[in-house]
């Protein structure tokens, strides 16, 4: 059964899943950020000890908030604060806290973020709209190959697809040749992942002489990496893809945003949901439209664990309200986001030096310096650790050390370095060094 007879031709892109929200105007989108952002204000005042205390501490009350660009009297909230005061900037108590994500941090703490029941609701709804937007329906069979876990991306794109009425297969990743005995005997049709894993799929499936384009794959939805155009075109050839979208989030404020149709540089950040800015990253000053900077979160419905003004370490652009030719209004955010810090992604997942210098740490005859090197000219992303020794160990006892890190690693961080090698003190210069190759 081909492609355009299984699904009757469906090629129209850029439906609406909540045309009332989606295709509302500025005007109507402005005012109502208004009332959510003053609503949001007054209840974390009333319900988080950790805002409430941010708020007092700068002389601000809930009524100070008259217009959108009051919003600039609120404190910025840092990464910092989230990941020590996660009880208190709770806006509901324990026993209404549905689930707990929890991403990487860069101090070597990981950041928890809860979830009510309303705003896993919530999470399904944008990613909902997104999934619609992007041409998928309650006829699709969706392969999520995303990290499921304690990471949040997997599971939004999983409440999304069963909440418009697709078949989710929740895979995971790794274990490569399954995935392409899914896409064959399941007849997956969205696969859903991070960039270099769908080019790693394609890579394994040429070794086995598998054309996937044969099968039925429509859509392909990628996560953590943004593919360039001409990776775009290959992953189009080499699957069959309709379609190639980027997904943009984070743990901290999922259902964020959609991959426009028609400005494909652009990200329309979902104005019912948040509230952005984009700040100058070392004086906070606001930016203007196009200017390139730190994005600033504010979460408008968020529940559990709401962010005001929240430092995302994001740098990208924004533009307002303006009609786009897909049909919404919603704000945008450039496409070309880097990070402020020193994270890096091996195979679509973040790993921070912070994390691996903590592991290191444990070990006694170690420095706890290293150097992480990532060849990203490849699909496999061969990444290796170079590791400094505080003292000399013998060549039998480094192979069961150079073992034990491996799978430390492995366990804690979610990533398997291909070459992990010694060298001896003082080699390494600084805390850590990350060198990546790109080209």
């Amino acid at each position: 059964m081909g492609k355009s007879l299984r699904f009757g031709g469906q090629g129209m892109y850029g439906s609406f899943w909540n045309r009332k929200v989606q295709g509302a105007s500025s005007r109507e989108l402005q005012r109502l950020q208004l009332r959510l952002l003053q609503r949001q204000v007054r209840r974390v005042y009333g319900k988080s000890r950790f805002y409430r205390g941010k708020f007092r501490a700068c002389g601000l009350k809930p009524s100070s908030i008259k217009c959108l660009e009051d919003v600039r009297k609120l404190p910025f909230v840092s990464r910092e604060e989230l990941e020590g005061n996660f009880e208190d900037v709770l806006a509901v108590p324990l026993s209404r806290v549905a689930t707990v994500r929890m991403t990487s941090g860069t101090t070597g703490h990981p950041l928890k973020v809860a979830h009510s029941r309303r705003d896993v609701a919530m999470i399904a709804e944008a990613s909902a709209r997104k999934l619609t937007y992007h041409g998928v329906t309650a006829k699709d069979i969706v392969q999520v190959t995303a990290a499921y876990g304690l990471w949040q991306g997997a599971w939004s794109a999983h409440w999304g697809a069963e909440k418009i009425g697709a078949c989710v297969i929740p895979v995971g990743p790794g274990d490569t040749e399954r995935q392409i005995r899914i896409i064959k005997q399941l007849r997956s049709t969205v696969l859903y992942g991070a960039t270099n894993f769908h080019f790693r799929i394609l890579e394994v499936a040429k070794a086995l002489g598998e054309s996937l384009d044969d099968y039925d794959l429509r859509v392909g939805l990628c996560v953590a990496e943004k593919p360039s155009k001409p990776q775009i075109s290959m992953l189009k050839e080499g699957f069959g893809y309709e379609k190639v979208a980027i997904d943009y989030g984070a743990t901290e404020f999922p259902g964020f945003s959609v991959h426009c149709d028609v400005d494909d540089l652009s990200h329309h950040v979902w104005a019912d949901y948040y509230l952005v800015e984009v700040v100058d990253p070392d004086s906070h000053e606001p930016l203007g439209e196009g200017e390139r900077g730190e994005l600033v979160v504010t979460s408008l419905q968020k529940e559990a664990f709401p962010l005001v003004r929240y430092l995302s370490r994001d740098i990208t652009t924004l533009a307002g309200f303006e009609k786009c030719s897909c049909g919404m209004s919603h704000p945008k955010v450039g496409v070309n986001i880097n990070r402020e810090d020193f994270m890096t992604k091996i195979r679509g997942v973040p790993v921070f030096p912070s994390h691996i210098e903590q592991i290191l740490g444990e070990f006694p005859v170690l420095t706890g310096r290293c150097q992480i090197l990532v060849d990203k000219r490849t699909p496999s992303q061969e990444a290796s650790l170079k590791i400094e020794l505080s003292e000399a160990v013998p060549q039998a006892a480094q192979k069961a050390l150079r073992q034990e890190i491996v799978e430390a690693v492995k366990n804690r961080v979610g990533v398997t370095f291909n070459y992990l090698s010694f060298v001896p003190k003082g080699t390494l210069e600084g805390k850590y060094l990350k060198a990546v190759v790109t080209s």
